[in-house]
């Protein structure tokens, strides 16, 4: 039975989860918060996240609940709007802010670019991919679009489907 959520639900994982401790699960783990973004819905986890990982990259995607010191900037940061992609015929727009004194707003227009970031949607391993798809995942990479898990990367933004009310939250 599919049960479809309402935007703005939340839905709690039932398992507490070590993010960083695997690289597939992490990378798995990662694209399922972002997809739940994208539909509206967040999912309150327990857990940990390994030091490496702890850093802005992810403050667009629900943190981890608990009292852990080390993660309460990321606690205190999440929000709606922080880091999100939308479609248009033939390019992406990107906005990110999760980090104010680097927000940026991006247009992907390049066909491999594009290509790769909707590729990595799915946790893609590198050594699959061509010299030109590397290159696009490297210039991805260098603006903290996509995570880099061992050989797998992942696209970070969640796609903003529709927009949320009141809009002057983002």
């Amino acid at each position: 039975m599919i049960t479809t959520l309402p935007p703005g639900a939340e839905v709690i994982a039932p398992d507490p989860f070590l993010m960083g401790d695997s690289d597939s699960h992490t990378a798995d783990f990662v694209a399922k918060l972002r997809d739940r973004m994208s539909e509206g819905v967040v999912i309150r986890w327990h857990g940990d996240v390994i030091p490496a990982l702890r850093g802005s990259a992810l403050y667009h995607l629900p943190p981890p609940q608990g009292a852990a010191d080390a993660l309460r900037p990321w606690r205190s940061r999440f929000r709606l709007g922080l880091c999100y992609y939308r479609h248009g015929p033939g390019f992406i727009h990107i906005k990110d802010v999760r980090d104010p004194s680097a927000a940026a707003n991006l247009v992907l227009d390049d066909p491999v670019l594009s290509r790769m970031f909707t590729q990595c949607l799915i946790p893609t391993r590198l050594a699959e991919t061509t010299p030109d798809e590397r290159e696009a995942i490297n210039a991805l990479l260098a603006e903290r679009l996509m995570l880099r898990l061992g050989d797998l990367v992942v696209t970070l933004p969640y796609r903003m489907k529709r927009w949320p009310i009141p809009a002057h939250v983002i």
